[in-house]
């Protein structure tokens, strides 16, 4: 049977019983919830861990007779949508595609639908809170916004103010003053920033020395890294993986 064929046959069935997908006001507003940050309302949404057959109706489509394949593809399209929707309203690309690939990685090893459910309600929550932790500032101007995005793509580099203005093509003096107008901060401020909160993952997340991640992330020596980092979080790198290694975050 060919495609159209059974595309047609599927749609007359479809047609007769009177079945069909999920409204697009609906599922806008059940991914939109996760988009913009609202925990509450997610939790709302979450599913039941004993509703093993959500996925069998035609409201979410058949993606597959098998219920276990059907519900992995249903997580890929899920994950997928709100990783894009998540990198339009402001979160940064990489963080979101990369937690998308580690859910799906994650997804992967899981042999039932229980479990599959249970890590979709994790993954919602998990990118409705990073939606709900971006601080919530003014609409910067394009140059900043550039800056922003550079100094997160680089931050592992030798960055400074000129070779960041020098990379976007703008006057430093000009970058720097606009900088610290909308965003409150100077630019060099917040080039630290994004190192310190870039190497406190590393600190939790990996067993790098302290040594190897100050140099990674272009700090002058390990006295440096430790002093820039006890300045900022209120800890030494030491202290810091002691402490919160593998459980929660301290950056808000």
């Amino acid at each position: 049977m060919s495609l159209n064929t059974e595309l047609n046959r599927r749609l007359f069935i479809q047609r007769e019983q009177k079945k069909t997908h999920v409204e697009y006001n609906h599922e806008y507003g059940y991914y939109n919830n996760v988009a913009e940050g609202n925990v509450e309302e997610v939790k709302k949404i979450l599913a039941s861990v004993d509703n093993e057959k959500m996925y069998d109706g035609s409201e979410y489509g058949q993606l597959s007779k098998n219920p276990l394949n059907n519900t992995r593809y249903h997580f890929v399209v899920s994950v997928a949508l709100i990783t894009r929707l998540c990198a339009e309203k402001g979160v940064e690309r990489e963080l979101a595609y990369t937690l998308s690939d580690l859910y799906i990685g994650k997804m992967d090893l899981l042999n039932n639908v229980r479990e599959i459910i249970l890590l979709h309600n994790e993954m919602l929550l998990d990118f409705a809170n990073k939606m709900a932790d971006l601080p919530k500032k003014q609409v910067y101007s394009l140059h900043v916004i550039k800056a922003i995005e550079y100094i997160s793509r680089h931050r592992n580099d030798k960055l400074t103010v000129e070779t960041t203005a020098k990379a976007l093509n703008l006057n430093r003096s000009y970058l720097s003053t606009l900088f610290k107008k909308e965003t409150g901060v100077s630019i060099g401020r917040f080039i630290r920033h994004e190192r310190i909160e870039a190497s406190a993952n590393m600190l939790r997340f990996s067993d790098y020395s302290y040594a190897d991640i100050a140099e990674y992330f272009g700090f002058s020596s390990q006295s440096h890294f430790i002093q820039c980092f006890r300045i900022e979080t209120g800890y030494t790198p030491k202290e810091y993986r002691e402490k919160f290694s593998r459980s929660q975050e301290i950056f808000g």
